[in-house]
């Protein structure tokens, strides 16, 4: 039974599209907006920073992991945004438009914008084709928020006011969006008396929360009139810390990992550790697995291949620990022995490390199981190179 129950719970793991899940919840009433942010993700190295501003621009705090790509912010003006994963959608409207990298349109808005129909004034100037898969929301300290799904741009000013990983403009009725998580926060917000303050908001924002493998990693609270922010860890909403927007900016430039600011003896930032361990960095994932005899097909219908090369890039790529890289794609190629794309990245992890014998060793086995793979021809022939030159 026990095999049983962790098998069914691998089944009903989330997807790949899916894998950096939101939620958003927003509620306005006599001048003062709140609004809550759920970030659903395999990796717990959520982290701020801080961007004071000058003269003609205001400090900003963003939110994201190791990458330092933002997927939220807040600014000194009460503006804020949140980024949402979407299922494809195409992007037609790109003719005349400016080609500006997301991350440095969304630092203009964020350091010199204070409403949301400035926000939609300036991305309509803006190439969005990269919003294909998906979309962001924008709300301002009047309440008002602007959706922006590429071709397409809503303003509304509801009091009461939802987002997640689905589109509007796609969707007849909230109660047709396919996601367990979005509904159940939808039906707390339904049969509860709405309270307009953070105590309300977190309770909302428990109830959109995720305990899966894409757990959610930190929760926000924003006050967008107060600039205060309630910050919770990895789905425990028992405690929180919370931040003066105005005062954190007064210390300058800075970035914390978001772990750091809880006690050590608390769930979020066990689990951190856990997860950062480099002796054993696949343990979270074993544990989930067990012993269970899973056949390959089950994984791969789960999108644990995407899941494993997440957390060995991120191994790779931002923490910079070649050899915690190499357990984690081992541990993948071990769950999922013909899967070509795994056998790739341990390829590069390994020569990365300038193990150039085990380099191609998995190169070739990832060219066998994927005869058409250029990547890993490419790569043969340069290692080859590099021997005979050395």
């Amino acid at each position: 039974m026990k095999d049983l129950i962790r098998i069914g719970l691998i089944i009903m793991l989330i997807y790949p599209n899916l894998g950096m899940a939101c939620s958003m919840y927003k509620l306005t009433k006599n001048g003062k907006t709140i609004v809550g942010n759920n970030e659903d993700f395999f990796s717990p190295n959520g982290q701020f920073w801080f961007e004071t501003g000058a003269k003609d621009t205001y400090g900003v705090m963003y939110m994201g992991f190791l990458d330092n790509f933002a997927q939220g912010a807040i600014n000194e003006a009460g503006l804020m945004f949140d980024g949402f994963l979407e299922p494809y959608l195409e992007v037609k409207n790109t003719n005349g438009k400016l080609d500006i990298p997301i991350q440095a349109a969304l630092k203009k808005i964020m350091q010199t914008m204070k409403s949301v129909e400035e926000v939609q004034s300036y991305l309509n100037t803006i190439n969005l084709k990269i919003l294909e898969k998906g979309q962001l929301v924008f709300v301002d300290k009047s309440g008002t928020y602007l959706i922006v799904e590429g071709d397409k741009m809503f303003i509304g000013d509801e009091e009461e006011k939802t987002f997640s990983n689905f589109y509007y403009s796609q969707t007849e009725s909230l109660k047709d969006v396919e996601l367990d998580y979005y509904q159940k926060g939808l039906n707390f917000i339904n049969s509860t008396k709405t309270k307009h303050n953070f105590e309300y908001c977190s309770m909302a924002m428990q109830s959109f929360a995720q305990s899966k493998i894409a757990a959610t990693q930190y929760s926000t609270i924003y006050d967008l009139k107060k600039l205060k922010i309630r910050v919770y860890l990895f789905n425990d909403f028992s405690s929180f810390i919370e931040i003066d927007l105005t005062k954190e900016l007064r210390k300058g430039n800075h970035q914390t990992m978001i772990a750091h600011l809880f006690p050590k003896n608390s769930e979020g930032y066990i689990h951190y550790k856990k997860y950062n361990n480099p002796e054993n960095p696949t343990q979270f994932l074993s544990e989930i697995f067990g012993d269970a005899e899973i056949s390959e097909q089950v994984f791969l219908d789960s999108g644990i291949d995407a899941v494993i090369n997440i957390i060995g890039y991120e191994w790779l790529n931002d923490i910079k620990n070649v050899k915690g890289a190499i357990k984690v794609f081992e541990y993948g190629v071990s769950l999922m022995p013909n899967n070509s794309n795994l056998y790739d990245s341990l390829g590069e992890a390994h020569y990365t490390n300038k193990d150039w014998n085990n380099a191609i060793k998995n190169y070739a086995k990832s060219l066998v199981l994927n005869p058409v793979n250029e990547n890993a021809i490419a790569m043969i022939v340069k290692i080859n190179k590099m021997r005979k030159e050395n």
